[in-house]
């Protein structure tokens, strides 16, 4: 079963009042999400505005202003925060 599935949705909107805010900070707001991936986050590729976070700061890697985060698990279907 793929992301999507598992959580019932495949997009999410969230709007955070803060100018600042780490990815590892989201998480605990999409609590769905963060069940299902928080102890396997090696297994998915996190992208944000397209950028890989392994290749930035990883979970503290900083969002700002209008951004997209993708998730994807290997070879299935991703969910998108937006």
């Amino acid at each position: 079963m793929n992301l999507a599935k598992k959580l019932g949705w495949k997009s999410k909107e969230l709007v955070i009042n803060r100018e600042k805010i780490t990815f590892e900070e989201i998480l605990p707001m999409v609590k769905d999400l963060k069940d299902i991936i928080i102890n396997n986050l090696d297994e998915y590729i996190i992208l944000i505005n397209g950028l890989n976070t392994k290749l930035l700061k990883g979970l503290e890697t900083e969002v700002s202003g209008d951004v997209t985060i993708d998730i994807f698990p290997p070879a299935a279907g991703g969910a998108n925060i937006h």
